[in-house]
Order: structure tokens, then C-alpha cells, then sequence
């Protein structure tokens, strides 16, 4: 982002100029071509522009070490698990990173964070990570956890992938290892609602969301997945759900920890109505994956078979 005067609001900036004027250092570690596929801000980042990038690497597989993907903070998890569903069994590192102040900006980070972005990408990590606040993340595990913190994501339920201090230290024994053919797979289908449950919430509120052509829903429910079941009762929405084949997959307002819905009487009564939880998988790459295998299939037997199987290490 380029802060425009006078107001300093934040918009998108010609990076490419900048990051050459500001960081000319990152040319002595690896030979690099600058390419803008699109220039916008993160909120707008979606479908399309997931596929633009993947087909963008995928394209370039075989004449680049390694990719670089700058993008804003709001969506970078998103986009990462979407790369990560997209480029299957990589034998290459594609790196996300960004900033919290921007390139031009006194005491930005955006510096630091791209000269670790394009040394990593000159190593062996075959997959997408996120590098940030010196951290090193799994792309579809991180979650972005400050607006303001140079640390602005974590990993909640997966050990970091590494650290960079005076040196860098890979986590190798968590960094996947792929053993199939690489191969690339496109499509998303945005059949899918995320629906956060809140104390006395009336799930009637959300009942027009029954109506509209999705596939699925993921409730956003309390702790281990646990949801309302007296005033209100949220299994008469589950119920209305189900009688229109619409899917039910529950994850939870907690960052750490995953959900099991047998731990509690209400997370059992919600399994036996179907719905399926989310473990520790994020609600991030849950709502991604879940795109993708819409995209494939809607049968509840294959869908929930392709959500626990494990493609890229976000489970």
C-alpha cells in the first residue's frame, strides 16, 4: 500500500518500482522478475484472482526456483490455502509475505519481511508458506491475529515452520514432503455460507440463508463446537438444513484447540443430525477446501471423504 497525500489514507501502490528503489539488496540473493498479475487491495482478493495466481505458477513451474507472492495481511491466509489446494504435491516454495506499515514508510517491516521472503524462496521447502514478523507458517494453518503487531499471524494448531533471527531455522521435520506427482487443480464453487453463533442469537435471523443456492454452511459454534440448544434451540436450524440437503460443518470461535463433538451433550445432538466438526483444521482453510470440493461434488459421503483427507498439511 502507498499512503496518499494528504489524507494518508492506504491504496494500492506501483510495487514494482518500489521494491527495487527501496530494497535493492534482494538482487544480490537471487535473480528476480517482477510480474503484477493485478494490483488491489486484499479485501477484494478472491476466486478469480486465486486462479490467476495459480495458473501464473503453474505456468512458470519449471523456469523459477522459487515464488514470491506479495499480498495485503486481510486475505493472505485465504489466498495461501487456496494455493496450497490449488498446486498440489509442490516441489518448490512459494512464500506469501507483506506488511503492516508500508515499503515507504519509516520503521515499515515491509524491508525485512521481503528479503526473508525471497531468501526462503531460495531454499528447500516444497510448499506455501507465510513468512512474517519472522515467523515461518504453513500458509493453511496461520491465522492472522493483529491489525497493528508485526507478529500479525500465528500457527494455533501446528508448530511454526521455522524461525529467522541472525539465522534462519527451518522446522524440517514439519515441512511436507511430498511423494506423489505435482499436478494442478483448478475450480472453486461459492456455494458455501460461514455463520457465527453469538449468546441468544436467534438462528430465524439466519433461515433466508437456507433459501439461496449453497451447499453448505459453516457455523462458527462455542469451545469444542458446542451450539445453543435451549432458548434458542439452534437443531431446529440444523434440522431445516437438512431437510434441504444443505451440509453442516461446525468450527468454533477459539483459535486454539480443535472441535470434537462428542465432548459435549450438544455437539452430539448436532453429529446426529449430521453435522460434521472441523477439528483443527482452520475456518480459513475449511472455507476454501470446502469450495474445492464443492467444485467436484456435492454428495455428502465423497464431500466429507475429500475434507478429512489431507492435501497440503491443514490437517
Amino acid at each position: 500500500m502507498t499512503p496518499i497525500e494528504p489524507d494518508e489514507q492506504l491504496a494500492p501502490g506501483n510495487i514494482q518500482n518500489q521494491i527495487l528503489q527501496y530494497i535493492p539488496e534482494i538482487e544480490n540473493i537471487a535473480n528476480i522478475d517482477v510480474i503484477i498479475p493485478f494490483n488491489l487491495d486484499s479485501s477484494n482478493i478472491g476466486i478469480r484472482e486465486w486462479e490467476i495466481l495459480s495458473d501464473l505458477i503453474n505456468d512458470n513451474i519449471e523456469k523459477y526456483n522459487g515464488f514470491v507472492i506479495i499480498h495485503g495481511t486481510d486475505t493472505m491466509v485465504y489466498t495461501a490455502s487456496a494455493l496450497s489446494f490449488s498446486l498440489r504435491n509442490l516441489r518448490k516454495p512459494v512464500i506469501f509475505t507483506g506488511s503492516q506499515r508500508p515499503l515507504s514508510k519509516l520503521r515499515t517491516d515491509a524491508r525485512f519481511n521481503l528479503i526473508d521472503a525471497v531468501e526462503l524462496a531460495t531454499m528447500e521447502l516444497p510448499e506455501v508458506l507465510i513468512t512474517f514478523g519472522q515467523r515461518i507458517i504453513r500458509g493453511n494453518r496461520a491465522k492472522k491475529i493483529s491489525i497493528t503487531n508485526y507478529n500479525a499471524f500465528d500457527s494455533p494448531n501446528f508448530p511454526l515452520i521455522g524461525d529467522i533471527g541472525i539465522n534462519i531455522q527451518i522446522n524440517y521435520e514439519y515441512v511436507l514432503k511430498p511423494t506423489e506427482k505435482y499436478f494442478h487443480e483448478k475450480g472453486f464453487a461459492q456455494r458455501l455460507a460461514v455463520l457465527s453463533i453469538y449468546p441468544s442469537l436467534n438462528p430465524d435471523n439466519y433461515l433466508p440463508v437456507l433459501d439461496s443456492e449453497i451447499n453448505g454452511i459453516i457455523l462458527r459454534g462455542f469451545g469444542s463446537g458446542h451450539l445453543p440448544t435451549v432458548l434458542p434451540n439452534w437443531m431446529e436450524f440444523l434440522k431445516k438444513a437438512g431437510d434441504k440437503n444443505i451440509m453442516i460443518f461446525i468450527g468454533s470461535h477459539s483459535r486454539h484447540g480443535g472441535v470434537n463433538l462428542d465432548l459435549y451433550e450438544s455437539g452430539k445432538e448436532a453429529k446426529n443430525l449430521g453435522a460434521i466438526g472441523l477439528g483443527t483444521i482452520t475456518i480459513e482453510a475449511a472455507y476454501v477446501k470446502l469450495m474445492r470440493i464443492f467444485n467436484q461434488t456435492d454428495h455428502p459421503e465423497r464431500v466429507v471423504k475429500l475434507l478429512n483427507t489431507n492435501w497440503a498439511g491443514e490437517i
